[in-house]
């Protein structure tokens, strides 16, 4: 099992790399973003999801497999992977929504309620997953504690 201290320097460095890996899947989304708004095609919500998501995926699938070597208890190692398959979960989720949405099969309406419950649910669940893992090993360093970490280290950067 791995000190907390040396959990959240290995953490904060694989966000750091993972960050600059993904800035250019997010060029690519503010693009399709754009000419989504230029054309007002719909058809171009699929690809700009897709493009949205896969950075998420990317960095959800380097934190599991740098969390899997934290520890070799089966119960931890099962969350972690729940927690990614939750991120996979999320963006089949949007896909089949978008899809039933372009053929038809929901109103706006419809749309924008199950959008804002699953998202709700999928942020939800995240947190419990991530509170189950802490109580599982008291070492885990939870995204609270991560996003802390970052924020002092940027802003002991500034000063």
């Amino acid at each position: 099992m791995v000190d907390h201290t040396v959990r959240l320097e290995r953490m904060i460095e694989n966000d750091r790399k993972r960050q600059k890996q993904t800035l250019y899947p997010t060029f690519g989304f503010i693009a399709l973003f754009i000419v989504y708004f230029m054309t007002k095609e719909i058809l171009l919500l699929l690809p700009m999801i897709l493009v949205g998501q896969f950075p998420m995926l990317y960095k959800g699938w380097h934190r599991m497999k740098l969390l899997l070597t934290f520890n070799d208890d089966v119960r931890y190692q099962q969350k972690v992977r729940s927690e990614f398959g939750l991120a996979v979960g999320n963006l089949v989720f949007l896909l089949l929504l978008i899809t039933s949405s372009m053929l038809g099969w929901i109103t706006l309406l419809t749309f924008i309620i199950v959008i804002i419950v699953g998202l709700i649910t999928f942020m939800t669940l995240g947190f419990r997953i991530d509170r189950e893992l802490k109580t599982i090993d008291p070492e885990h360093v939870t995204g609270t504690e991560l996003s802390k970490a970052q924020l002092e280290r940027r802003t002991r950067k500034t000063s």
